[in-house]
């Protein structure tokens, strides 16, 4: 059953014409990624179908009785409402038959007639329809799935953080489950675990969806098809992120080849046009003349093919400063408290060179703190930390800020990177500051320009250790895109916090994550770590009944223990395989110092003979089980 549709819909800003005959049609119970670049008029979309904006042209069609629910940028309540108060306002239509029955069950103290009891049993079993009784269940799920703790609860909504108040924005609207829901970002505030719930709910939403973000993982996970718009109108995409992926890369291709071949047709009848204007002018021939007036209208009627166009991407590298040393990190029981919190508690990490480490876990438990520590920005109150005299170090904050913000663009790189203005400008125009963008106002600036500008500076300093804290945080598909491909070729050590999927699978070959201020080393990319995590939870033991025998206790200890040491020796294979894989790269890349290859080969050779014992016992941990 139809949902939603767009039929040649225009909107126009002024001048500026956002939406071009915009037409598609989402189908009930369909979940839709919508993509675009910034400014593409995916918001404008959404405020047409909240009922805040009106179309200039065209139609928009929603089916009739369908409640549409938009998930809120900016929301303004009381000042005195907590942001309880703002997830109790999902219930509000249920408010006044609650009301009511109070005020019957009062009447009833009074005078219990038949008609008031009639009354009120009705009013109970809407009530109860309804999922009145349910209300508080239905709260706490949500918060305990957004990670919405009773402090925050309890905490007036307008004090919270943009961060905190989306979440509880978004609790609110899933807890109101209208017909349809907007999404604009929902996974920006969200740790990894929020996220991953998000899905499970969206996957189970039994209304219509449609979602604009630059979570590509997610997209993957949860969407039917992709709408992209470009230049003001829809294209269409029958899959979710990755299809669009390559459907459009197939479509490109296609149109190139098609426009290239129309153009050498073309070209082969403006000459043979050509050829018999002049025969008809030596031969005075006005027969010659029409045939080749009859080949140039030929080729003003064709369906000329555009020329596919692609966004031109930010081809720059990092300028990288060679490493030398194997262990460039070690942090050795760190502690950090702020004020009673203690976030960081007796902390170890070693990290070495080759290594492309991802930083996991909740908000809050101290991942932005360990990055600061690291880049010196703050100092520890335990513990130590070592950093080889090697590293040339470069720090990408989440919060980007800059020493002098009143400045220009143009004025900051010219500065920072000591350029004369023609080279700024030609350096600049590469991170996609072209023409008047060099004259903002750096303070001005977009989240997403400013993580491009601050990339700018970072890139054109020799770094072999790079800290980035939420790189792709601000920016869209294509800026990070751009940045995947910078890194790709950058030889140096990679130490990010992050909670887009996408990024950590594709750069993170090893996983750690900060849980109660330790770090708990998994190894692998995000996938790996994902299934490390399930086989913990499947290993939890379930709470054993008093009459359970001794006996039936003495098997689960033993399965948990050796379950236990199977983990410990997975652990083990993978740190084993992973070193003997960064030595073998080293060994290419020696040439032609024997003394560091032979050192090298003797360690590869005894890391083989200890894997070999370890799969040994591994296997025989795995028969006993």
């Amino acid at each position: 059953m139809l949902e939603i549709a767009f039929e040649a819909a225009e909107k126009y800003f002024g001048a500026n014409h956002v939406l071009k005959e915009i037409t598609f049609e989402v189908s009930q119970g369909e979940t839709v990624g919508l993509l675009g670049k910034n400014g593409a008029g995916k918001t404008t979309l959404f405020q047409i179908l909240a009922g805040r904006e009106s179309i200039d042209g065209g139609r928009t069609i929603i089916r009739k009785g369908a409640s549409i629910g938009l998930l809120e940028q900016i929301a303004v309540f009381p000042e005195t409402h907590t942001a309880n108060d703002v997830l109790h306002e999902a219930f509000e239509h249920l408010r006044g038959i609650k009301d009511h029955m109070e005020k019957l069950e009062e009447a009833m103290a009074r005078h219990p007639l038949e008609e008031t009891l009639q009354r009120y049993g009705e009013l109970q079993q809407l009530y109860e329809v309804q999922g009145g009784y349910g209300i508080q269940d239905s709260i706490n799920r949500v918060c305990t799935g957004l990670k919405i703790d009773d402090a925050m609860r309890n905490k007036q909504f307008s004090v919270l953080s943009g961060g905190e108040q989306s979440r509880v924005l978004l609790g609110k609207l899933i807890l109101e489950n209208p017909d349809v829901l907007l999404l604009d970002e929902p996974t920006n505030h969200l740790d990894l675990n929020s996220i991953e719930w998000l899905e499970e709910y969206l996957k189970s939403y039994k209304g219509t969806v449609i979602i604009i973000s630059h979570d590509r993982y997610f997209l993957d996970n949860v969407v039917d098809r992709i709408v992209e718009i470009v230049d003001g109108k829809a294209q269409l995409y029958a899959g979710n992120y990755s299809y669009f992926v390559r459907e459009k890369q197939a479509r490109y291709e296609s149109q190139q080849e098609r426009y290239e071949r129309q153009q050498k047709e073309i070209k082969r009848l403006e000459d043979a046009a050509k050829r018999m204007h002049d025969w008809a002018q030596r031969a005075d021939s006005e027969a010659m003349h029409k045939r080749a007036f009859s080949i140039e209208k030929r080729i003003e009627r064709m369906d000329k093919i555009d020329k596919p166009r692609k966004e031109r991407g930010m081809s720059t590298r990092f300028s990288q400063s060679g490493l030398v040393s194997k262990d460039l990190l070690e942090i050795k029981d760190l502690v950090k408290s702020y004020d009673t919190k203690r976030v960081l508690d007796e902390l170890n990490l070693q990290v070495q060179r080759g290594e492309s480490v991802a930083i996991l876990g909740a908000n809050g438990c101290g991942k932005s703190t360990l990055l600061d520590i690291i880049a010196g920005e703050q100092m520890p109150d335990e513990g130590t930390y070592k950093i080889a005299d090697s590293v040339r170090l470069a720090y990408l904050r989440q919060i980007v800020s800059f020493a002098e913000p009143q400045w220009t663009v143009l004025d900051t790189v010219m500065h920072a990177l000591r350029l004369p203005e023609g080279l700024a400008r030609n350096l600049l125009a590469k991170y996609r500051f072209r023409q008047d963008d060099v004259f903002k106002i750096v303070e001005h600036l977009s989240g997403g320009e400013r993580s491009r500008l601050q990339l700018c500076l970072m890139m054109e300093t020799d770094v072999n250790l790079l800290l980035l804290d939420e790189p792709t945080n601000h920016l869209d598909i294509d800026s990070r895109e751009w940045l995947e491909e910078a890194l790709a070729d950058f030889e140096g050590v990679l130490v990010f916090v992050s909670h887009d999927r996408y990024f950590i699978n594709k750069f993170g070959n090893r996983v750690v994550e900060i849980d109660q201020g330790k770090a708990k080393d998994y190894g692998g990319n995000y996938e790996y770590y994902k299934e490390r995590k399930k086989l913990e939870v499947e290993s939890v033991p379930a709470p054993v009944s008093q009459g359970k025998t001794k006996v039936r206790q003495a098997i689960q200890q033993k399965s948990l223990v050796i379950a236990k040491n199977q983990r410990q020796l997975e652990t083990r294979i993978y740190e084993l395989e992973g070193r003997i894989g960064a030595i073998t790269e080293d060994l290419e890349k020696l040439g032609d110092d024997y003394e560091a290859m032979n050192s090298l080969y003797k360690e590869k050779l005894d890391l083989e003979d200890e894997l070999e014992k370890v799969y040994d016992l591994w296997a025989q941990a795995e028969l006993v089980d």
